[in-house]
């Protein structure tokens, strides 16, 4: 760890943003220590290492979560426990280096899987914000706090904090990955339009899947999008008959196979790993298969038959 560069990012940083380490880490019931910048520590052992000691020995380091409505005070309690070992990290010898890290390592890994289990999306933006501070030279911590602050659509804040490791050695391709995304979701959430094709009194939209385009019939009333056999034999989409569901159509009962489409996209909106039957269309039809609710329900979607346009975008 690059301990002088570390210590003088967090003075800097927490003074930028007009908080200091020391006031939250004495409310959380631990130790008071100050880092200040330039100040030598070389007591035999500080305030700080014997909180940190307590934590190695014990075996409950991880802090439970609280339920839902008291969760702030425990996370800046794991936060503060978290502090108090990168203090003792800088001041470490290379013994107890490794030591450190795995306890912090737990810490961070433990609080952060609770959080996300119990989907309590605005703890885990805290506690990923005083990562960067404490630790901002970890460009995962970088990549993880945009990945809560995506989840919360928190776009532009989120390629702020990609922006820094766009060329990271290990995390840059995930990063440029993830601004991708966002900045495909940034178009989408301003809402979309995809061109309708009209055919009679049918309207038609183009999709891609597997690489390959089809040309499928807007249709409210399909409960699951479908393609026919021979769309998904000529986008090598293998299906087996015995694992098929029964569906409703306007000629009756059929017995459809299910596939699973890893990504089904229909102009800029993208749906991952969407169910697909493989049903055959009666007459003589210019399409490959239906657009049904199963991939329209997870938008904002209307039908401008005026412009002639699907418009799709996010839901509140």
């Amino acid at each position: 760890m690059n301990k002088g560069p570390l210590v003088i990012a967090v003075a800097v940083i927490s003074g930028a943003a007009g908080w200091q380490l020391h006031d939250w880490v004495k409310g959380a019931g631990v130790q008071q220590h100050q880092i200040e910048l330039g100040r030598d520590i070389d007591a035999p052992e500080t305030l700080i290492q014997q909180s940190v000691r307590a934590l190695v020995e014990s075996n409950e380091a991880v802090v439970p979560i609280a339920p839902m409505g008291q969760s702030a005070p425990m996370v800046q309690n794991a936060l503060a426990q978290i502090e108090a070992l990168f203090a003792a990290l800088y001041e470490a010898d290379t013994d107890a280096e490794a030591q450190i890290e795995t306890q912090l390592h737990q810490l961070i890994s433990g609080h952060t899987k609770e959080l996300t289990d119990q989907e309590r999306w605005s703890d885990l933006l805290m506690f990923r914000q005083r990562l960067v501070i404490l630790d901002p030279n970890t460009a995962e911590h970088h990549y993880q706090l945009a990945q809560v602050q995506t989840r919360l659509q928190l776009y532009d804040q989120a390629l702020y904090s990609l922006y820094f490791i766009l060329q990271d050695a290990v995390m840059g391709s995930k990063a440029q990955a993830l601004e991708q995304y966002i900045k495909k979701r940034i178009r989408f959430a301003q809402g979309i339009t995809v061109p309708l094709i009209k055919e009679g009194a049918h309207h038609v939209v183009e999709a891609t899947l597997n690489r390959g385009k089809v040309r499928l019939l807007l249709d409210t009333g399909a409960s699951i999008t479908t393609l026919t056999p021979s769309a998904a034999r000529r986008l090598d989409l293998p299906y087996d008959q015995a694992r098929s569901i029964t569906l409703t159509t306007a000629g009756g009962l059929v017995s459809a196979p299910m596939i699973e489409v890893q990504e089904f996209e229909v102009g800029d909106a993208s749906v991952q790993r969407l169910q697909v039957g493989i049903v055959p269309l009666s007459g003589n039809q210019s399409f490959d298969g239906l657009l049904g609710m199963n991939f329209l329900q997870q938008f904002a979607s209307s039908i401008d038959q005026q412009e002639g346009v699907l418009r799709l975008g996010e839901k509140s």
